[in-house]
């Protein structure tokens, strides 16, 4: 588990949420912070309360093949990497079940590395803007190409884990690569800063 001490427990301006479902673990932040801070994100965030970012295998993630096959050769010869990015113009939490996802306190440093750490995520092409992909599933945001290589020892758990990092917090992505095994690192630095009154009433309603 986290180093207790390295938790961040003061000057955290931010809250920002990590959000684990089923094989896959994703980022959800403010919009506005996006919109000042962001290269990629400006447009997605535009009248947006939340964006909701994550990575994975470029076919797969996409939708664009499904399959038990298509899954199985993500991990052993992905063609290419993608970002997934929703936006949510009100709270998403009635639809994110409760026990899936923690509230994280931030300082405005991390924010600003985190946010980095995303638009250095997006592939892009000669004149430096990034490149869409074509979504193959309804209602599930739109879809960029992203840098780095999917794999077994590289893959959405260990992405959310470094996005993590970037963000100042002590938890280890290197070898973490199942969504449980980051999830319970955020889980822990949440409920310290839930028992030292750092969290109070977040926009989910917990407190």
């Amino acid at each position: 588990m986290p180093a207790k001490q390295k938790i961040p427990t003061a000057n955290t301006e931010h809250t920002i949420y990590f959000i684990y479902r089923e094989w896959h673990t994703s980022i959800l932040l403010d919009a506005k912070t996006i919109a000042l801070h962001s290269r990629f994100l400006q447009q997605e965030a535009v009248n947006q309360r939340y964006i909701r970012i994550g990575w994975g295998d470029g076919n797969y993630f996409t939708g664009k093949s499904k399959t038990f096959g298509s899954a199985t050769k993500a991990l052993i010869a992905s063609s290419h990497s993608a970002l997934q990015v929703i936006a949510y113009a009100q709270p998403p939490f009635t639809s994110i079940p409760y026990e899936t996802r923690v509230p994280i306190a931030i300082s405005d440093k991390g924010m600003r590395k985190l946010i980095r750490y995303l638009d250095n995520s997006f592939a892009v092409d000669g004149d430096g803007h990034a490149i869409p992909l074509e979504a193959y599933v309804t209602d599930a945001g739109n879809f960029y190409q992203a840098r780095g290589h999917y794999s077994l020892f590289s893959n959405c758990n260990t992405w959310s884990g470094s996005a993590l990092q970037a963000a100042k917090l002590p938890v280890r992505s290197s070898l973490q690569l199942t969504a449980q095994s980051v999830f319970e690192q955020a889980r822990f630095i949440s409920d310290y800063q839930r028992a030292l009154g750092m969290l109070g009433v977040t926009d989910d309603g917990s407190d």
